[in-house]
C-alpha cells in the first residue's frame, strides 16, 4: 500500500469493543481514529480541536451521557448530520464524513443524498470494504483546502501536529489559508494571530530546547516573550536574520496588535497591507523551522552554553 500523509479522524460511536477494534485495523491505511460514545461529547471534541479532517458517525448512538441505553435511534444521526453542517458554518470548515453502522438497510432509502453508508457487519468481516471506507474518507480530506495548505508546508505542519495545541494550529491554518484583503480589521485580525503564535513558538522553544519552565521569564517586570526575545539575542541562539525576526515581530504587532499608539505615533493607524500580512507570515514559518531543527538538532553551533534560567532565577537559586 502506497504511503500517505495520514489523516485524523473522529468517529462517533457507542460500541467501545468495535470502535478498538477499527483504531487498530485503521492504522495501516495511514488513518488515525478517536473515538467518543455519544454525539456531545464527539461535538465538543470537534469543536476544540481543529486538527480533525473527517468523520465517521455511527447509525444509531446517544446524544448525550445520560440517555438511557436501549433507548438510541436512527434520529441520532440526523441529528449528527445537522450538527456537523452548523459547526462547517460557524467555523468555516468542512467535515468529509460517512456513516458506519448495523442499521444501513432501515437507513439507506433516508441518507442516500444526505451521507456515504457502510455496513457494519460487512466490514468488520471485509478488508475490500474496509479499503473502500478509508478510501472515501481519504479522497474527501485530499480535496479540502487545508489539505492543500498542508501538502504545501509539510514540515511545518509537521511540527505543529506534534508541539502547537488546538488553538495555535487553527491561527497558523487561518493564516496560510487567508486571502489577499483591503480591510484592515481583517488583517488586523490575522496579525494577531502571527503575534500569538510567536509567544507560543518561543515558550515551545524554552522548554523543548533549553529544558527551562518559560513561566520563569518575564518575572521581573518585563514581559515573557520580550525576556526570550533578548535571550536567543544575546546568546546567539538563533540565526541573525531570525534573532532580528522575532524582535520585528514582537515589536511591531506589539505596537500595532496590543496597545494603543499615541497620535504622534508611527504606529497609529499603522499602513497594514494583504503584503504586511505576507510579509510576517513568511517571517513566522522561518521561525517555526528554526525551533523545529532546534529541537531536533540541539542549540545551534556556536550559541553560547551558560546557563539559561533568567538573572532573578538564578539568583534565587544561588
Amino acid at each position: 500500500m502506497n504511503r500517505r500523509r495520514p489523516i485524523l479522524v473522529l468517529m462517533i460511536d457507542d460500541d467501545p469493543e468495535f470502535a478498538s477494534s477499527l483504531v487498530s485495523r485503521a492504522l495501516k491505511y495511514q488513518v488515525i481514529i478517536h473515538y467518543k460514545q455519544n454525539l456531545k461529547d464527539g461535538l465538543d471534541a470537534l469543536e476544540t480541536n481543529s486538527k480533525y479532517q473527517a468523520i465517521i458517525l455511527d447509525g444509531k448512538a446517544p446524544i448525550d451521557a445520560n440517555q438511557l441505553y436501549g433507548t438510541e435511534s436512527e434520529n441520532f444521526v440526523f441529528e449528527a448530520i445537522l450538527k456537523l453542517k452548523e459547526i462547517e458554518l460557524t467555523q468555516g470548515r468542512l467535515l468529509p464524513y460517512c456513516v458506519l453502522t448495523a442499521w444501513s438497510a432501515q437507513l439507506e432509502n433516508a441518507l442516500r443524498d444526505r451521507a456515504k453508508i457502510f455496513d457494519k457487519k460487512q466490514i468488520a468481516l471485509s478488508e475490500q470494504l474496509l479499503t473502500d471506507m478509508f478510501e472515501y474518507l481519504h479522497e474527501g480530506v485530499a480535496q479540502l483546502e487545508e489539505t492543500r495548505i498542508i501538502h504545501l508546508h509539510p514540515e511545518i505542519f509537521d511540527f505543529a501536529s506534534k508541539y502547537l495545541d488546538n488553538e495555535d494550529y487553527s491561527f497558523l491554518m487561518a493564516l496560510l489559508m487567508a486571502k489577499p484583503t483591503s480591510k484592515r480589521e481583517q488583517i488586523i485580525e490575522k496579525l494577531a494571530f502571527l503575534r500569538r503564535l510567536e509567544e507560543s513558538l518561543l515558550n515551545i522553544f524554552c522548554k523543548e530546547v533549553l529544558q527551562v519552565d518559560p513561566l520563569l521569564y518575564g518575572m521581573d517586570g518585563q514581559s515573557r516573550t520580550k525576556d526570550l526575545i533578548e535571550l536567543v539575542k544575546n546568546r546567539k541562539l538563533a540565526p541573525l536574520h531570525i534573532s532580528f525576526l522575532t524582535y520585528v515581530i514582537y515589536t511591531t504587532l506589539s505596537a500595532i496588535v496590543q496597545h494603543k499608539a499615541p497620535e504622534n505615533s508611527e504606529y497609529n493607524q499603522y499602513p497594514v497591507t494583504s503584503y504586511t500580512l505576507q510579509t510576517f507570515t513568511g517571517a513566522m514559518l522561518e521561525m517555526i523551522l528554526w525551533v523545529k531543527e532546534s529541537i531536533e538538532k540541539g542549540p545551534r553551533e556556536g550559541s553560547l552554553m551558560t546557563d539559561y534560567l533568567p538573572p532573578q532565577s538564578r539568583k534565587r537559586n544561588e
